[in-house]
């Protein structure tokens, strides 16, 4: 090995001086460096650059019998014994920096000053070494030798080294790795190789390794401050958003206070601005729109009703219908509107907002009749949300509409008043509304408008069949108990008046018999069921029903009132009804054309009264077993199982496939395609990273990590860890709605997973959405599982590798 170097070092030399050279330079333009230190940095490198250069000539001029021989191995000589110490005095001043400025001493320690004392005594025996011999001398061959005190040129930097060292160890804990490494390694290294050169005579091994930490030294010098300025770009820019979000809330205060004091003229409007504006937002999400535009349109709506501010009040502030001059005025709202918010120059689209939310799909809205498309987006959805807010909200005329109204009223102006993609996204959040929270809340106490829900009224009377027909109550695997009293009217016989049973499906929960809302709202009727087990099959495959008679019913006065007991539950494509009552049991089996649909039951009837009416659910554990099959299981799936079976998904995360533990390196395949009921972009497969004992989904201790759909968008329930979504979309990305229509004709996914200690990453790409999740897990994680699991679509040809 020190052959090999004997033999190379010259080049050695060579290379490592104009390294240190240019650092040199570099260190002296730096401008990310303490000026103390850098000017440290750049005598350590150039006093290590002129030391090995020296020393390489040194050698070259060794035994030399030239006037330039006899003058060079003198200079150069002199420059190797004083440069050394020049080195070991830059890394002084360096150390002497680092005390102050990142230890934070307010003293220097007295160490550091007495190795000063030390390089100074070092430079002064180097001179006095020229003329005495001390350390070298050279014979009449002009050959370098050793002198009687050679031993002491050692002791003097051995001793500043030792010094130096006993600083860094006692002040390591309070310096950072990249200075404590190479200041530690400055300090030993050198000592070491000069201990090697003691024995191998001829080979400059301490020299070498000198210039060598001065390059590490360096680097490390560099990284260090690297980070301390990506550090602080993202303190500034931490300081930035904060600055930015103090500003924000200070604007949405102003605001909040302007739009307060607008709806205050009117308390029927009192908070419309502010709900609108959380409904504008809401919609633009659903559609996919970015968080920034999300809060741009949040702000226009809010201001949508500004120009009202210059309207005169007997129009705002009007009760009742207005006249047409009176609707004159009040049509120059939006105008006024975008006069005022025309002088907000940094919010353009605020201005163009409100000038046109008025504006109507079919063009006959105003200020502008502008029709379609060309109506600006923010406009379209400010309308839409306005719209909504108006039918669920408190008038001098009306309380909120009963939520299937306003889903009606919603669909009937698709494509008329309203955009028909907004209204497709608006009454996906209002079924999605189960309990009727996106209204105004009741503070006023006004009586609610009289609805046909069973949950709440103790009695119905019905005439003509289907002519009323209870609000619908959706069948799931929760138990529905339903109990009531019933007889016909006077003069109808108790066989042909009876209640009867209507199982449907609809956006609105209610049964149309209008071809319009049957359209619009996506209305299917299964089947009708009478008390009696008489039965009406349509959109369902089959109707089976078990009569058992108990009691006669000639024997039954009709003016008596009969008493019965329904039992419903829906388990995937089969409903189970149970009608029990003195004089018949009747067990009734639907089987449905998939399991894809929503179920509701209603009431109606032909010419009786039912009353004392009581309903109850009860959570039991209720699976497939315990209703009979009548048909054979409906599924879509167009392909085989995989490595895991295939899984369909009915509904929101209803079903999942089977979880499989994350590995470095894995990779997932699966084709997935929505169900032809999908209709929404959340439609979609989601990936789904989890804990559990026993690694199923809600198995024992189970811990959500992150799940992820396909579009992009986070769907975690109670995240215990920290998920950073990167979404891009590239040329191939044409829009959600052909994302949609890619996602029904079937997709083909890739996914790449990679782990790291607790960080996994996966990556996947598809019809033109690149998608890419980094999930921090706790620590203490040590296996995590990934699922597929979605909503209304099916997984399948499901293989990991």
């Amino acid at each position: 090995m020190f052959e090999l170097i004997r033999g190379h070092q010259l080049n050695i030399m060579l290379g490592l001086s104009s390294i240190c050279m240019v650092i040199g330079f570099f260190a002296l333009l730096t401008k990310s460096l303490p000026k103390r230190r850098k000017m440290a940095l750049t005598d350590l490198e150039f006093s290590a650059s002129i030391l090995l250069f020296s020393d390489r000539l040194a050698y070259i001029y060794h035994g030399n019998h030239e006037s330039i021989g006899f003058w060079m191995v003198r200079i150069t000589n002199f420059l190797v014994f004083f440069m050394t110490i020049s080195v070991i005095h830059g890394l002084n001043l360096y150390l002497v920096d680092l005390c102050r400025n990142e230890i934070g001493l307010e003293k220097v320690p007295m160490r550091l000053r007495i190795v000063e004392i030390i390089t100074g005594i070092g430079w002064a025996m180097v001179i006095i070494s020229q003329f005495t011999g001390l350390y070298y001398y050279f014979d009449e061959n002009n050959v370098y030798h050793r002198g009687p005190g050679f031993l002491i040129c050692y002791v003097i930097p051995f001793l500043a080294l030792f010094i130096q060292l006993s600083v860094i160890l006692q002040y390591v804990k309070r310096m950072s790795l990249s200075i404590s490494i190479p200041m530690i390694l400055f300090s030993v290294v050198p000592l070491m190789a000069s201990v090697c050169q003691a024995f191998y005579y001829g080979v400059s091994l301490t020299n070498m390794t000198i210039v060598g930490m001065g390059i590490v030294l360096y680097v490390f010098a560099i990284l260090e401050m690297n980070q301390k300025l990506e550090q602080a770009q993202k303190n500034a820019l931490f300081e930035a958003q904060n600055e930015s979000r103090s500003v924000r809330r200070s604007f949405e205060q102003v605001m909040q206070a302007i739009v307060n004091g607008l709806d205050a003229k009117d308390k029927y409007t009192r908070g419309h601005s502010m709900r609108v504006a959380e409904y504008a937002r809401l919609i633009a999400e659903t559609r996919g729109m970015e968080k920034s535009e999300c809060l741009r349109v949040y702000y226009a709506a809010a201001l949508h009703d500004i120009g009202k501010i210059q309207l005169p009040d007997f129009v705002t502030e009007k009760q009742g219908r207005l006249t047409e001059a009176e609707e004159l005025v009040l049509k120059t709202c939006p105008v006024i509107g975008g006069e005022i918010l025309s002088e907000v120059e940094e919010m353009p689209y605020v201005k163009t907002a409100v000038l046109y939310q008025h504006e109507r799909y079919d063009g006959k809205g105003y200020p502008d009749g502008l029709k379609g498309e060309d109506i600006p987006l923010y406009a379209r959805i400010i309308s839409v949300a306005n719209a909504y807010d108006r039918l669920t909200s408190y008038t001098c005329e009306r309380a909120p509409l009963a939520q299937g109204r306003v889903r009606e009223l919603m669909l009937g102006g698709s494509g008329r008043e309203f955009d028909p993609k907004l209204v497709k996204i608006m009454v996906d959040m209002i079924d999605r509304d189960t309990e009727y929270m996106m209204r105004e809340p009741d503070e006023e106490s006004v009586e609610e408008a009289e609805r046909n829900d069973i949950s709440v009224v103790k009695r119905m009377h019905f005439e003509q069949y289907k002519e009323v027909v209870s609000d619908g109550i959706r069948l799931s695997k929760e138990y529905l108990k339903i109990r009531f009293e019933t007889r016909p009217d006077q003069g109808y016989e108790r066989k042909t008046s009876l209640p009867a049973i209507i199982l449907f499906d609809s956006f609105d929960r209610c049964v149309h018999r209008n071809e319009r809302n049957i359209r619009n709202l996506h209305y299917a009727e299964f089947g009708e069921i009478w008390m009696d087990g008489n039965k009406i099959c349509t959109a369902a495959r089959e109707i089976k029903t078990d009569i058992t008679q108990k009691e006669s019913m000639d024997q039954i006065s009709e003016k008596e009132w009969i008493g019965y007991e329904i039992e419903a539950v829906c388990i995937g494509d089969h409903v189970k009804i149970k009608i029990g009552s003195r004089y018949q049991f009747v067990d009734v089996t639907v089987a449905l054309a998939d399991s894809t649909r929503f179920v509701f039951l209603g009431m109606t009837g032909e010419h009786c009264t039912i009353r004392n009416i009581s309903m109850t659910k009860m959570s039991l554990a209720m699976d497939q077993d315990h209703i009979e099959r009548i048909a054979p299981e409906v599924n879509y799936f167009t392909r085989k199982d995989g490595d895991i079976p295939n899984v369909e998904v009915d509904g929101y995360r209803d079903a999942s496939s089977q979880g499989m533990p994350v590995e470095d390196g894995m990779r997932l395949f699966f084709h997935t395609r929505s169900l032809p009921e999908a209709r929404l972009v959340h439609h979609c497969a989601y990936i789904l990273l989890y804990y559990s004992d026993d690694g199923t989904i809600d198995g024992k201790n189970y811990q959500e990590y992150a799940c992820i759909r396909m579009d992009g968008d986070d769907a975690t329930v109670n995240p215990k860890a920290k998920n950073e979504l990167i979404i891009q979309k590239d040329e191939d990305f044409a829009g959600w709605d052909d994302w949609k229509e890619a996602n029904k004709a079937g997709l083909y996914y890739e996914v790449d997973f990679l782990r790291k200690k607790n960080k996994i990453t996966f990556i996947t790409e598809n019809a033109g959405l690149a998608l890419e999740c980094h999930t921090t897990v706790p620590k203490e994680a040590d296996c995590v599982y990934v699922a597929l699991t979605g909503n209304l679509c099916v997984l399948m040809d499901i293989r990991i590798r």
